[in-house]
């Protein structure tokens, strides 16, 4: 009776409370595919989390290029909290379609990168994206179901202890 009662505890015990979720983009401005008439002043990307900030090191990065072009040297990049900023240069700019791309450090440590795009003057070329990896993060489906069967099993053995 002790051994049902210890092997339904164990079984609760590996059913999972809670996901731990990396850092996402919630937001960019300029906006994914936003045509402006005018260059933006400034670059800001908003994440899910707070992002990880070490004194004299470059650990979360932002770039701007015309596609295919070189790249624009970017003024005060910058952390503030969630946000990652940087100032654009006032100047001429040619019309066309620019890409964003960022690399972060998330509070917990997790590394994102990607890039989004936004023209000017011009309809805005969609980037391919880049391939990421399948399953990042996910509890891959036949341990999820080997969990909810010991959790099932345990809970029956409880429960048919329990009656008279």
């Amino acid at each position: 009776m002790k051994t049902l009662r210890l092997l339904g505890i164990f079984a609760l015990l590996l059913v999972p409370v809670g996901a731990n979720a990396h850092a996402g983009v919630v937001a960019v401005t300029p906006a994914q595919d936003q045509v402006l008439m005018s260059m933006a002043s400034e670059i800001s990307i908003q994440f899910s989390e707070e992002l990880l900030t070490i004194s004299n090191e470059d650990v979360n990065t932002l770039s701007l290029t015309e596609l295919d072009g070189p790249p624009i040297e970017l003024g005060n990049i910058r952390v503030e909290g969630e946000y990652l900023k940087a100032d654009i240069p006032t100047g001429d700019y040619a019309p066309g379609t620019y890409e964003v791309t960022y690399r972060i450090v998330s509070a917990d440590g997790h590394k994102l990168s990607d890039s989004f795009t936004f023209a000017l003057n011009a309809p805005a070329l969609t980037a391919t994206p880049a391939p990421t990896k399948e399953g990042d993060g996910v509890i891959p489906l036949p341990i999820v179901a080997a969990i909810v069967i010991l959790a099932l099993v345990g809970g029956f053995f409880i429960f048919r202890a329990r009656k008279p």
